[in-house]
């Protein structure tokens, strides 16, 4: 029996611990990921090094009673090609700051600095220093401050050797080449690899091949640092935009054919996934809607009409705005809106809104029609009347204009119509008097005027914008034939751009606008209602409103018939405080008596630098800016100060 016993029993052992070796075994191999193999020889294991002291002793007798230790400063030793904000930004825990300086330090707590050790190597690993070696020093003060010092080795750093891309069928790519992200020779690094791969995922479904996809494989030896790359393309079938559904949970009061209108692309078109996005700020812009989605549906792999669906969710009918606010040129200021839509249905809008300040007064609607009479373009009814109170006269005005707009290729839209403005100046001294001798203080003047221009909107985001701009160019003619009392020819070309620095918080802002007037037929002088002013926040801002104008022999500024403003502007981050923001910039322009006088050599300058406060529904700031060759050096100052909302373009 005994014998029995042994023969079964030490065998069941044997396998048992065949088994559990090999288990072991298994859990110690490398392991690379998902898109990473190993390809040469194992490396060595980094000898075990003591695990250092990141504890402190309880706090001395010069500490308050249950004082905790608190971290006292943050430091990086070492680090060469990672800099120490990017180190920074992957800290878990809060880091010790100056500002504001009642701000209370931050715990120490030494599993939070255990973690972070953690987040670090795994960061060097992403940016492609496999063998980093991160040693924390920690230092504790009497009085429970802790002192951290990361000494960091980053080692060799993994290049790439190698990177192949094969391509299915026959589509055309060499020319993404150039725009490789990571290319032989470069430092590997996970986000530079995941950017080759998105490039060809971004660039194939705006170019009608919206079934891509992109396999990739990096071949990593960690023993020579090195790194080949394979990406397999699979761009599919060439494709084309098919049929358009729209779908909404509720009645939709909006008529589809005006929706439809909104939208740039057209079935049988080859498919674009940007121009989804384009229709879906087109929509958006119409202000009907709260949630609008547009979504390719899926399809069988080899069919080449893709469908698209539009899930819409409209907005509150009726919705109202109000507004209080101060700023040191209009000083008090408030503002009252009301807002109609789907008016008598049909996606009709009506925008009621009032403005009132120290600087004037205005009342205006605005009425919208979109598609009318089911045709291909918007009809716009805008009118009200204001008053503006300039520094040496008033002008009163009531106006109404009618205009039709249609959708043009890139986001343009040209539109054209007819507008009627009567306006009346009082209040002029006699030196301007003298020298606009055909101006009749206190006369009302008409002006009937036939208007066409064109206007383009990519600004991103219009409260903070970081790409795009805006065009408009705006004709005006007002001929005898259209019942004008002043006849003249006026166009003004507006253009602003933005752009962010790489993809940072550094944004270059420009602007430029040209406004020229001409007197043609019965009319000889312009009258001073219709001419141009320039100076302020939203112009020139070393100037004070609109004194950068000629002025008569006291100072009084009265308009010229030519006008030219240029701007340009850095917007950049300021690190006390992640909502704070500076400005620095330089403002040109000049408003001339006559348009034949108009000369872009003579600019007067106002370079500057100011503050901007971020918030959700803008920009709150202060600029002061210096005028570099003043108009009168008597009346004007050497600097300006101005308060605005938003940025100055």
């Amino acid at each position: 029996m005994a014998g029995t016993w042994r023969h079964w029993v030490l065998p069941l052992l044997l396998v048992i611990s065949l088994v559990t070796v090999s288990q072991v075994r298994g859990a110690e191999q490398p392991l690379e990921g998902e898109t990473c193999e190993g390809a040469g020889p194992p490396v060595p294991a980094e000898p075990v090094t003591p695990r250092p002291q990141l504890t402190c002793p309880p706090a001395g007798p010069g500490a308050p009673e249950g004082q905790k230790p608190w971290l006292r400063s943050f430091t990086f030793v070492g680090n060469k090609t990672v800099s120490t904000k990017d180190l920074e930004g992957q800290l878990a825990e809060k880091l010790p700051t100056f500002w504001p300086p009642w701000r209370k330090p931050p715990a120490f707590r030494p599993q939070d600095l255990e973690y972070d050790l953690e987040r670090l190597r795994n960061y060097y690993r992403d940016q492609g220093f496999y063998h980093v070696q991160i040693k924390p020093q920690v230092k504790c003060s009497p009085e429970g401050g802790v002192d951290v010092t990361l000494r960091i080795h980053e080692g060799p750093p993994v290049k790439v050797t190698g990177i192949d891309v094969d391509i299915t069928g026959d589509v055309e790519l060499s020319d993404l080449r150039q725009q490789w992200p990571l290319k032989p020779g470069d430092r590997f690094t996970d986000k530079a690899y995941g950017d080759l791969k998105n490039l060809y995922l971004n660039y194939l479904p705006n170019h009608g091949y919206p079934k891509v996809k992109v396999v990739g494989r990096v071949y990593l030896d960690k023993s020579k640092n090195t790194a080949k790359i394979h990406l397999a393309v699979k761009p599919g079938p060439r494709s084309y935009f098919g049929k358009v559904t729209i779908k909404h949970p509720e009645k939709l009061e909006t008529p589809e054919q005006a929706i439809l209108e909104k939208l740039t692309f057209k079935r049988g078109q080859v498919f674009n996934l940007g121009e989804l996005f384009k229709s879906q700020r087109q929509l958006y812009a119409t202000d009907l809607f709260r949630s609008v989605v547009l979504a390719p549906e899926k399809v069988p792999p080899q069919q080449t009409s893709i469908p698209i669906v539009i899930e819409l969710k409209e907005r509150k009918k009726r919705s109202l705005k109000l507004g209080l606010g101060y700023a040191n040129e209009e000083k008090v200021r408030a503002r009252l809106g009301l807002k109609y839509r789907n008016l008598w249905g049909g996606g009709r809008v009506l925008d009621l809104d009032a403005r009132y300040s120290t600087l004037g007064y205005t009342f205006n609607e605005l009425f919208t029609n979109p598609a009318v009479g089911g045709s291909h373009f918007d009809f716009l009814n805008q009118s009200g009347a204001r008053e503006r109170d300039f520094p040496s006269f008033k002008d009163r005005s009531v106006y109404t204009q009618s205009r039709f707009e249609h959708n043009l290729p890139w986001d343009f839209k040209v539109f054209f119509g007819h507008g009627v403005e009567w306006n009346r100046a009082f209040g002029l001294p006699y030196t301007t008097l003298i020298l606009l001798d055909e101006t009749r203080p206190e006369n009302i003047y008409r002006s009937s005027y036939a208007l066409l221009g064109l206007r383009q909107d990519t600004v991103d985001n219009p409260s903070n914008p970081r790409s795009g701009g805006y065009f408009q160019w705006a004709n005006q003619i007002a001929p005898v034939f259209l019942g004008s009392d002043m006849q003249f020819a006026q166009t003004v070309l507006d253009v602003k751009r933005y752009h962010a620095i790489a993809d940072s918080n550094f944004v270059i802002a420009g602007r430029a606008r040209v406004g020229l007037i001409q007197p043609m037929q019965q009319t000889h002088q312009i009258a001073i209602s219709r001419l141009f002013f320039a100076g302020g926040e939203n112009s020139n801002r070393g100037y004070p409103i609109y004194m950068l104008s000629p002025r008569d022999s006291q100072n009084n500024p009265y308009g010229g018939a030519a006008l030219l403003e240029m701007g340009v502007e850095l917007r950049f981050p300021i690190p006390v405080y992640k909502n704070i923001a500076g400005v620095a910039f330089i403002d040109a322009g000049n408003v001339y008596r006559r348009a034949i006088d108009f000369n872009p050599l003579s600019l007067k300058y106002s370079p500057g630098f100011g503050l901007r406060y971020v918030t959700p529904v803008g920009a709150i700031g202060v600029d002061i800016a210096f005028p570099t060759n003043r108009i009168d050096y008597v009346a004007d100052k050497w600097y300006q100060i101005n308060f605005s909302v938003g940025y100055g373009f």
